[in-house]
């Protein structure tokens, strides 16, 4: 049995539609009152969770059709895979078959049947991974055709094999069958990970620095990004205000990171973890752990970090969650909004 924890920002009871306050500062178990046992898309004011048993979507928050707040309601799941939007909301969606809609209608035929999709958090563009490893973009606004996206590995030869693709505000990762991690988007806070700052690089380009090691995960914040090896490790790299990397220890300390940092968990006492899951959010990140205990950091306003109302502060290091709604039970998976996070568990 799976179930749902939350805590962030609520004004528009986007984290926990059973309650009316503003911050949630402290995980809530949201399963009942939402009966899903997933959450498969968040933006800033709105959610969207599945029960995978009953195959129904429930989504909740700030309904922008119909300009106002809404509990959670229900329709049916049919074979829907993933949704993708922003934060004006969901923008359409990627079913099993690999067919890409759009507001109730298919919206772009692609050469090959598309495995996953992303769209930048803010603007229209759309990033498409098809079954035959290449990556397409296409623009929701003004009906573009889907162009072909030409990357290049650290040799400068073409061709790699792209299997999922996240994306930010305005950068995006993608990630190979080989555990080759590629950046392209805007780069002016190291959120590229090439080792430097720049405007913007128009091509997915191999990051350098983890050859060799073997990606199985990434993620994108507003301007920070977060990958994990095959061996367990965590990098985070990008814009480090409020913390949000994990590698810092006070205001005073490296605010842009532009090559991938290590994080230690525990500082000084660093404690050897593993990591399984990472999530980021528009300032604050969150890493599950082998002992399936969660970790955040960056910053804390809304309770996102997930510490209590005595602790809204920024945190400039990974800190556990330390609560005792999970101390018994097993966090599995993880997801951020922009100012709210969603646990995942097994009892």
């Amino acid at each position: 049995m799976r179930q749902i924890y939350s805590f962030g920002y609520n004004s528009f009871q986007q984290t926990n539609p059973a309650n009316n306050d503003d911050i949630i500062s402290v995980p809530s178990d949201i399963t009942g009152f939402t009966q899903c046992d997933d959450i498969i898309w968040a933006n800033i004011s709105s959610t969207l969770g599945i029960n995978n048993i009953e195959r129904k979507l429930m989504f909740w928050g700030f309904d922008d059709t119909r300009n106002k707040i809404i509990s959670p309601t229900h329709f049916p799941a049919q074979n829907i895979m993933k949704y993708f939007g922003d934060d004006n909301g969901i923008q359409g969606y990627l079913d099993i078959n690999g067919n890409l809609y759009g507001h109730s209608k298919k919206i772009f035929n692609l050469p090959a049947k598309c495995v996953d999709v992303a769209q930048m958090w803010t603007g229209s563009n759309v990033i498409a991974v098809t079954m035959d490893g290449k990556l397409w973009q296409f623009n929701l606004k003004n009906n573009e055709k889907p162009k072909k996206i030409t990357a290049f590995d650290e040799s400068g030869s073409l061709n790699p094999f792209f299997t999922n693709v996240v994306c930010g505000e305005n950068h995006s990762l993608a990630l190979t069958r080989d555990g080759e991690v590629f950046s392209w988007g805007s780069g002016r806070f190291g959120q590229l990970g090439h080792g430097e700052f720049t405007n913007s690089l128009e091509k997915p380009t191999s990051i350098e620095f983890f050859q060799g090691l073997r990606v199985k995960e990434i993620a994108c914040g507003g301007f920070h990004s977060a990958v994990i090896t095959d061996s367990g490790d965590l990098y985070t790299f990008g814009w480090n205000h409020f913390g949000r990397l994990g590698i810092s220890s006070g205001k005073d300390s490296m605010v842009n990171c532009a090559e991938p940092s290590l994080i230690e968990f525990g500082g000084e006492n660093d404690i050897e973890l593993n990591v399984l899951k990472v999530a980021c959010g528009s300032a604050h990140t969150v890493a599950i752990t082998d002992d399936y205990r969660l970790w955040s950091c960056g910053w804390g306003k809304y309770g996102q970090l997930g510490l209590g109302a005595d602790r809204l502060n920024d945190n400039y290091l990974f800190v556990q969650v330390d609560s005792t709604e999970f101390r018994d039970k097993q966090i599995v998976d993880c997801l951020c909004g922009r100012w709210n996070t969603f646990l995942i568990l097994n009892k």
